[in-house]
């Protein structure tokens, strides 16, 4: 266990709320019914509708009824899910991947999951999940990348750069760079501030 998933079991003391954050943070699309909902996270009924409705009431899930089914998804309008999805981000899947391995991936200076990833929404056409920026041991980023696709039965689009590289870009003002420095990105390794600067 990560010390990202150890930090997220203090805070959260319900063990259930946290699969229940975990889930519609790295599903933020999908809808799952509580049926649905009890088989994913192989909990009681009482204790996921309960979780449901305490997440309902703080507005972090919405509900749409589909004939006599409740169907919960992630509120993407919500106040705090930029920070929600960066925190489940960096503790679980890919992200935490990242950072655990940062420095047997080799010399990064950053590496940030794009809002194609984390919101499934993308900037123009952009297709590009993560992106890694330093000198970078190709062959152990790729095993992450293909484990990780493995579990999520999806492919992941990554891009490296090497740092002189993207400094040439930045100063270019390349249209790429300055779209990926204006998304919401979740920052793995490295400074936001120092990346836009």
């Amino acid at each position: 266990m990560s010390l990202t998933q150890k930090s997220l079991d203090s805070l959260f003391i319900s063990k259930v709320r946290l699969k229940t954050l975990k889930y519609f943070l790295l599903n933020p699309e999908v809808q799952i019914h509580l049926r649905a909902a009890v088989r994913e996270f192989q909990e009681e009924i009482n204790a996921v509708r309960r979780e449901l409705s305490r997440l309902e009431a703080a507005k972090i899930i919405k509900v749409e009824t589909k004939g006599n089914r409740k169907y919960f998804e992630l509120n993407g309008d919500h106040p705090f899910t930029s920070e929600l999805l960066s925190i489940f981000h960096k503790s679980f899947g890919l992200g935490a991947a990242i950072i655990e391995n940062g420095r047997k991936i080799g010399d990064i200076e950053f590496a940030f999951l794009t809002p194609a990833f984390t919101k499934n929404f993308y900037y123009g056409s952009q297709v590009v999940d993560l992106v890694v920026i330093g000198n970078v041991d190709l062959r152990m980023l790729e095993d992450i990348v293909q484990k990780v696709q493995a579990e999520l039965n999806k492919e992941i689009h990554y891009m490296i750069l090497k740092s002189s590289e993207f400094q040439l870009r930045k100063r270019r003002k390349d249209q790429f760079i300055t779209d990926l420095m204006v998304q919401d990105n979740v920052m793995l390794i490295g400074n936001k501030e120092e990346f836009i600067r």
